[in-house]
């Protein structure tokens, strides 16, 4: 589809300054020389416009955008520059990176190191994003996968449409590859400043919200009072600001092991237990430790491992209660909550109760030195 050229302009503005932080963010995590430059941007809609960016392997990160619902972003790799980056940030011998490179190697170390990329990728923007979209702008991320050849991910919707910017990144001396940054249409209007245009579809959408869409609004439009100050859900001091945990459930009745796999291989350290779509329960690494036993995983499964293994998660109880927060709360308020529970991390909800992520205590500490910088 074409692009109106103040959208292309506007566009071509905001991603060349983001390839300039983001190159300073890439050396730093991967302590090597990396650039990135901006190829092409513009507005991609249909399937027959989408699956050209699919057409090789790729690594797909998609992030959520959870502070108004304005929609998502995916960060779509060819699987070599996944391979790069990842290798690179887990100091992986260069001679193996190569080789893998070579192979396109896409193991289950490259995987994890892919999905911390993505996450930094994605902590960097939503700094960017602090001052850009005051009224929100806050991604997290929610799912990492490899595509095969020609298969795009179920979450690129063909009748969405996206400002695609398209990236030239430079790896020290493993080459150059493309990535690109699929936003969705009303994510990328708040991002550079300007309406754009979308389908007859997400048109009548927009007019029309369903009624847990209006109910949804109504709450974020309300101000959050805490202690000693007023502030609306989305300026400085939003907690949305400090979630950087993924967000993870299971159902209660899924089985123990799945949740043993998410922690000990997918490498979540906190989940989430609903009931009915409601967050009823958290577990973290060590009340499964604490569980399973301290010697866990040390040789062959006992039969009571093999018991606990296929029990429904729900009957872990834990002593802690659940402590959650809103996800229209301030940061002060998850900060007392955290201090007065001894938390290390806090999950937060949405109106229905929907796990939305989690505020690690470590991001709630980097807040309050950023703030005590500026």
């Amino acid at each position: 589809m074409d692009t109106p050229e103040p959208i292309s302009n506007k566009a071509r503005e905001f991603f060349t300054s983001y390839c300039q932080s983001l190159s300073e963010e890439l050396n730093l995590l991967t302590t090597s020389s990396v650039t990135c430059a901006l190829s092409s941007c513009g507005l991609l809609r249909g399937n027959d416009e989408l699956a050209p960016l699919f057409a090789a392997e790729r690594s797909v990160a998609r992030g959520e955008e959870d502070s108004s619902g304005l929609g998502d972003l995916h960060l779509v790799f060819d699987t070599t520059l996944s391979i790069a980056l990842a290798g690179l940030m887990m100091m992986t011998n260069e001679e193996v990176i190569r080789s893998k490179i070579g192979n396109r190697d896409y193991d289950e170390e490259t995987h994890e190191g892919f999905r911390e990329v993505a996450s930094q990728i994605m902590a960097a923007l939503n700094r960017l994003l602090e001052s850009t979209v005051p009224d929100g702008g806050h991604l997290f991320l929610s799912t990492v996968r490899k595509t095969e050849a020609e298969v795009m991910p179920p979450s690129v919707d063909g009748d969405t449409t996206y400002l695609v910017a398209s990236l030239e990144i430079t790896v020290a001396d493993f080459g150059n590859f493309m990535a690109h940054w699929l936003v969705s249409r009303r994510f990328a209007a708040a991002m550079i400043g300007i309406p754009i245009p979308g389908s007859p579809k997400e048109m009548a959408l927009a007019a029309g919200a369903s009624e847990d869409e209006m109910i949804e609004e109504e709450e974020a439009e309300l101000p959050h009072t805490a202690p000693g100050e007023l502030l609306a859900p989305q300026v400085v001091g939003s907690v949305r600001l400090v979630m950087t945990e993924t967000p993870f459930s299971l159902k209660d009745e899924e089985k123990v092991m799945r949740g043993i796999t998410s922690i000990t291989q997918d490498g979540y350290r906190y989940i989430g237990i609903e009931q009915k779509g409601a967050l009823v329960r958290v577990l973290s690494q060590s009340d499964i430790f604490q569980i399973m036993g301290p010697f866990y995983g040390v040789g062959p499964s006992s039969p009571r491992d093999k018991a606990l293994h296929n029990l429904p998660i729900g009957k872990f109880h834990t002593q802690q209660q659940l402590v959650k927060i809103s996800v229209n709360g301030t940061i002060n308020e998850a900060a007392d909550l955290m201090q007065r529970h001894k938390l290390h991390a806090l999950p937060v909800v949405s109106s229905r109760g929907t796990l939305r992520g989690f505020v690690p205590i470590h991001a709630v500490l980097d807040y309050f030195r950023r703030m005590g910088k500026k």
